[in-house]
């Protein structure tokens, strides 16, 4: 089965293809059932590009509600033609190069972050670069350790090991009232000087050419325990 999605941006179908990849699968609602097995080919577009990032995927269960309808969950497979993908990342780092606040483009990712403390909210990695990160906060305030100036540490899981990408906070925002529900929480990270073989294993996941094993996962840690982890 074919099925051709466009997306606003080039970013926005990067988003949508990092998170599905990342999380491991992806549920589509459908009024018609298929055999589990199914295959499909996702033809992602993105307005104003011409590039046609095909993906495959399976269907690995098929769940019936009691309206009939019928919800499928795929698995995706990294593409093995490159060329549309490099299209697309490239668009990306053309619409950043002119950007004066940072540096380094920012891909948009989707990976969930534990931090072992107690009262620790979940954590979403939103966008990396090879200056640093962007996370938001699944809760309504911004927990009290997070903050501008202190240390920070993500290990993420890739498949030849932990990559550990450290550095400190360097902007931290709430949402106001009338935002409460609607906004989540924030804050952005400046890496430290990493070692030689981070930055080439960074450049890798950037390019989407080494993703780690899905479900990505990733550890958080601030302040004294994240000094006491780094590497």
């Amino acid at each position: 089965m074919r099925l051709r999605v466009q997306y606003n941006s080039a970013q926005g179908l990067l988003a949508e293809f990092t998170r599905s990849i990342g999380h491991g699968s992806v549920s589509i609602a459908s009024k018609k059932s298929v055999p589990v097995g199914t295959r499909f080919v996702f033809e992602m577009t993105a307005k104003g590009s011409s590039d046609v990032v095909e993906v495959l995927g399976e269907v690995k269960s098929v769940k019936t509600s009691k309206k009939g309808t019928h919800l499928l969950t795929v698995v995706y497979e990294v593409p093995d033609n490159r060329e549309s993908l490099d299209g697309i990342l490239q668009k990306i780092f053309d619409s950043q190069k002119f950007e004066k606040v940072r540096k380094h483009a920012r891909i948009p990712l989707t990976i969930a972050g534990k931090e072992e403390k107690a009262g620790a909210p979940p954590y979403l990695v939103r966008d990396l670069s090879l200056g640093g990160l962007g996370v938001e906060i699944d809760g309504p305030v911004l927990p009290p350790w997070v903050r501008p100036g202190e240390p920070f540490l993500l290990e993420l899981e890739v498949s030849i090991g932990v990559m550990m990408l450290h550095g400190e906070v360097v902007w931290a925002a709430g949402p106001k009232k009338s935002q409460a529900g609607t906004l989540s929480p924030s804050f952005g990270v400046q890496f430290g000087k990493l070692r030689a073989d981070t930055v080439e294993r960074l450049k890798h996941i950037l390019m989407l050419r080494a993703l780690p094993p899905p479900p990505w996962k990733s550890r958080v840690s601030f302040g004294r325990e994240a000094v006491s982890r780094m590497p």
